[in-house]
């Protein structure tokens, strides 16, 4: 599909440059570095989601721990260890 994009002259310069050294043409130059941004704009975009999630588990088990007082899992353990025995 064709498209038509207005580029200021420098940048078009330097896009003819850096194709021509990597023996491409301009369509495809802008057509692989368009991709590459997209893909780096879905893993950016993954990886602040990762990141809200985790802070949301992290709230989670922060409000867990305050409704819990001071239980003591590992004590809790030992008890029911001696319990069996």
């Amino acid at each position: 599909m064709r498209i038509n994009a207005s580029l200021t002259d420098d940048l078009l310069k330097k896009i003819d440059q850096v194709a021509s050294e990597q023996n491409k043409s301009r369509s495809r130059f802008i057509r692989e570095a368009t991709e590459k941004y997209i893909a780096e704009h879905e893993r950016k975009k993954e990886e602040e989601e990762r990141k809200k999630a985790f802070a949301q588990a992290i709230r989670l088990q922060d409000k867990l721990r305050k409704k819990g007082g001071k239980w003591d899992g590992a004590g809790e353990i030992r008890k029911w260890r001696e319990k069996a025995r």
